[in-house]
């Protein structure tokens, strides 16, 4: 196909930690369509969410920085339209893939993405576009922190913020591992939607006698890891619950505050642990085979629907923003997802 000089994109032009602020900063421009280089792919885009680690980036606060102005987005899926030389690029060109990049260039939400082709995995048979726009941020995490969970011994696992897209999917995840989830809500709502869903255990932790619940239930099944991507006193309380060995587990900031309540004489005589878990070092620890097969894995799931990624709606450039927002305020309804050539393409 003939490509053309110029694409649309989302552009953010200065960041802003208030995070309304940086949303309401961002534009649509026109911007020159990527270059290539060796092993890497050029994607025509079909769809690129939005996920909790997109806001951190509007904010500085991610842990990969980006020379501004530049295009956000982490993930999405497209179809490969031009090779920039070497094997894997060859092999991809026509397909359409899952596709990710965390360099100091344009991001997914453009009409154009340029990445390594290594960091493409190809769409299944069956696979939905916009589903798989979001293979993997959220799938890849989820698999990721069970699999740490099992490596540290546990036998049962605390996830807060369980209502969450990631929350939802370990609970089928976590099933075919056998391993037990506890799913620590905020809402009386939620607790119904997990229960819906089929999980077992579900705390609401604005509850009268919550710490106590958690704690028993940690003692009795056997959990000492918790996922946390919450942070602040929720921390200390959930390592305060695990007791002797609890590792948490803290995969992000949603309470926007400091991992606090974290009791000294825990980490010093019980063996407790506090570390972070960052997706993009977890992938980079595998070898290219083994993510492969996790990818395919996880896409036979979505294929026969035991994933799936709530999607609050799907827009142009011109609504993304201010859907943004609404997704910011109430991630439980489900991911904002770009389409940059419409619903249909």
């Amino acid at each position: 196909m003939t490509l053309p000089a110029t694409m649309r994109a989302i552009v953010l032009p200065r960041h802003a930690v208030d995070l309304s602020e940086a949303i309401a900063g961002l534009r649509v421009e026109e911007r020159p369509v990527p270059s290539l280089r060796k092993g890497q792919v050029l994607i025509r885009m079909l769809a690129a969410p939005c996920n909790p680690s997109d806001l951190l980036f509007l904010q500085d606060q991610y842990g990969v920085k980006k020379t501004l102005p530049s295009v956000p987005g982490w993930e999405g899926v497209g179809e490969v339209v031009a090779s920039g030389g070497g094997f894997l690029p060859w092999f991809l060109k026509g397909k359409k893939v899952a596709c990710a990049g965390q360099a100091d260039r344009d991001g997914t939400w453009a009409e154009y993405f340029v990445t390594e082709a290594a960091q493409c995995l190809p769409l299944l048979a069956g696979m939905d576009a916009v589903q798989g726009s979001m293979l993997i941020v959220n799938p890849f995490t989820a698999a990721a922190l069970l699999d740490e969970a099992r490596s540290l011994g546990s036998n049962a696992v605390v996830h807060l913020a369980a209502a969450s897209q990631l929350g939802r999917m370990m609970l089928p995840l976590a099933k075919d591992m056998r391993i037990p989830l506890l799913n620590v809500v905020r809402r009386p709502a939620q607790v119904e939607l997990l229960r819906g869903l089929g999980a077992e255990h579900v705390l609401n932790s604005s509850a009268p006698g919550h710490a106590e619940e958690l704690r028993a239930l940690c003692q009795r099944l056997g959990a000492t890891v918790a996922c946390d991507p919450v942070a602040g006193p929720r921390t200390g309380q959930v390592l305060e619950a695990m007791g002797q060995g609890g590792t948490v587990l803290v995969y992000g900031a949603l309470s926007g505050e400091a991992c606090g309540g974290i009791d000294p004489i825990g980490l010093i005589f019980k063996q407790q642990r506090v570390r972070g878990f960052w997706l993009s070092e977890w992938v980079q620890s595998r070898g290219m085979l083994a993510i492969l097969r996790r990818g395919n894995a996880l896409q036979r799931h979505f294929v026969s629907g035991t994933l799936r990624s709530a999607v609050r709606a799907e827009v142009g450039f011109d609504a993304f923003a201010a859907q943004l927002q609404a997704y910011a305020d109430d991630m439980t309804g489900g991911k904002v997802v770009l389409r940059p050539w419409g619903a249909g393409a």
